[in-house]
């Protein structure tokens, strides 16, 4: 069996996708530059507008502010002139936004896809297929004058222009610049006398699940809600057709090693195993502790974590690889069953993801 739940688009790509998928990538974006009073909106946020009046995407702008962004692009659907729109909002506008208080929220608004030439699209079809490979990329467009989007992936691809040779160095150098810093990357920057909305776009995390296993059901709860992609494996059909691994966002019936190999290139991958089988576990520890994922946990107690360590470096893998694994796994804060083992083993991923290294001391480890 090999189930799939649909891939939910980016959020900086949702409202392009749509726009594509249901009026032909022809429409207005309506993009997020800045908010002030502390807006619960991420830079980059949009929504698209087709020419029948429909709106996309995954930001809707409340109040009298939707009507007045609204308005000023169906003008731009028609005249094709880039806006950079300043709405100064009041208490209740800033509400519908999801402001602290109020402020001003600054927009650009673009007409897209109306033109062969326009770099956009695919720029934006660029960004999608990276981050299905796994690979992060930053998309760069400037606020003023001619419109425009660059994209460039961390392996050096391109895609789009911003408008002329002398304009795509400078979109690329911020481009660079915003892989580098990782998240502190994205927001509004400046170079050569001319500001740039400057976005990184981060995979969607994967959790590859090995063993299909109560708390293998109650990771992939956990996980949901967060947006990450859970990927259940298992090599026994019959079991991953059971509802209470619904949750999983793909269910493969393979055999673990065989099913993950292709996955473990990006950072933004983990390996969770809770298969409790050597013949599942071993294979499946050799390739993700020498591959690119970020975690690789497993499940067991700290005696058999050091007896699976030890069969581990009889077949040659070094001390930096061994030192990888998270054995036992989770965070130590005393969980019992397995919606508890869950919870921690998603602290441990979260603590990785964002940096904050064993965040609770181990006991003797």
């Amino acid at each position: 069996m090999t189930a799939t739940v649909s891939r939910a688009p980016h959020p900086a790509l949702a409202a392009w996708a749509a726009l594509r998928e249901h009026a032909g990538g022809r429409g207005t974006l309506i993009t997020l530059v800045r908010a002030d009073g502390g807006s619960s909106k991420s830079v980059g946020a949009n929504l698209a507008l087709a020419a029948d009046g429909r709106s996309y995407g995954s930001v809707t702008i409340g109040g009298c502010a939707d009507g007045r962004a609204l308005a000023v692009a169906e003008q731009v659907l028609h005249t094709g002139a880039r806006e950079l729109l300043t709405l100064p909002l009041s208490e209740e506008d800033a509400l519908a936004l999801g402001l602290g208080c109020a402020g001003d929220v600054e927009l650009l608004v673009e007409r897209v896809g109306h033109d062969p030439a326009d770099p956009t699209p695919a720029a934006f079809a660029a960004a999608e297929l990276a981050l299905e490979r796994g690979v992060r990329g930053v998309l760069v467009t400037p606020l003023n004058g001619a419109g425009g989007t660059l994209f460039v992936d961390e392996d050096g691809a391109r895609a789009g222009s911003t408008g002329g040779a002398v304009r795509d160095r400078h979109a690329a150098a911020l481009a660079d610049a915003a892989l580098q810093r990782g998240d502190a990357g994205t927001g509004l920057r400046d170079a050569g006398g001319e500001q740039w909305l400057v976005q990184l776009l981060t995979p969607t995390r994967t959790v590859l699940v090995v063993g299909a296993t109560e708390i293998a059901a109650a990771l992939c709860a956990v996980v949901a809600p967060l947006g990450w992609r859970a990927v259940l494996i298992d090599p026994r059909d019959a079991l991953l057709a059971e509802p209470r691994f619904a949750m999983a966002t793909e269910r493969h019936a393979a055999l673990p090693a065989e099913a993950i190999a292709e996955r473990l290139g990006s950072g933004s991958v983990a390996v969770v195993v809770v298969a409790h089988d050597y013949k599942i576990e071993l294979p499946v520890l050799r390739l993700a502790l020498r591959s690119g994922a970020s975690y690789v946990g497993m499940l067991g107690s700290r005696k058999r974590a050091a007896g699976v360590r030890a069969l581990l470096a009889e077949e040659g893998l070094t001390e930096a690889e061994l030192a990888r694994l998270r054995a036992p796994i989770g965070l130590p804060i005393g969980a019992q069953g397995a919606a508890e083992i869950a919870v921690s083993i998603v602290g441990e991923l979260i603590a990785t993801w964002r940096g904050a290294t064993d965040p609770i001391p181990r006991a003797g480890a």
